[in-house]
């Protein structure tokens, strides 16, 4: 009899035992997987795949934000989804920003999207997103918005068909222009051109 109710009671005390373990274990592993959760949408934006700012801009806007470059080597590419030059030469270009990245450089990508019939500005916000995380852009991407490309050729001095690339010194002067599509070498020599060195 007395081995019956030691074997009882041993089995009951397994049994709350297991049952608090598990009650205990549950909200840590709640908590985990509330913090992985916050930790993806956390690296969704700031990781090392973080996508790059895409704005719309006015002359004025994109001014700015060429001017808050002053001071270093910047290349600005002008160009657009539906221009299959354009896309060809971005993975060189963006290449060149990450290879002069740590020589105080800069690369903004300015895009003629919004300057097409028929287009609406949150539809090429939508697309350009799209296209940003589709080809891993990582540099800041502009759109630009005006009624015609007059008043960004004179400021720029642009052709006008795009692509087209200029480098900038560090003083906020154009040193250099390429009209067409351009190789990863012709990136690179733009910028040590806007560097002021022939390294």
């Amino acid at each position: 009899m007395m081995t019956r109710r030691l074997v009882l009671l041993t089995a009951i005390a397994c049994a709350i035992g297991i049952a608090y373990g598990q009650a205990a274990k549950a909200p840590r592993d709640g908590r985990r997987q509330a913090a992985a959760g916050q930790a993806t949408r956390g690296t969704g934006q700031s990781g090392p795949a973080a996508r790059p700012p895409v704005r719309i801009v006015d002359l004025k806007g994109l001014e700015a934000a060429v001017a808050q470059q002053r001071g270093k080597a910047v290349l600005v590419n002008f160009w657009a989804i539906w221009c299959e030059p354009c896309v060809a030469e971005l993975p060189d270009f963006l290449a060149t920003g990450r290879e002069y990245r740590d020589r105080n450089t800069a690369v903004l990508t300015v895009s003629y999207d919004l300057m097409i019939p028929d287009v609406t500005k949150d539809g090429v916000l939508k697309a350009m997103r799209a296209f940003v995380a589709e080809h891993r852009i990582d540099a800041p991407v502009l759109i630009y918005d005006a009624p015609d490309y007059d008043a960004i050729n004179a400021r720029f001095n642009l052709p006008g068909p795009v692509p087209v690339t200029i480098a900038i010194d560090a003083n906020g002067t154009i040193v250099d222009r390429h009209a067409g599509q351009a190789t990863r070498a012709q990136f690179q020599e733009m910028m040590r051109k806007a560097l002021g060195s022939s390294e």
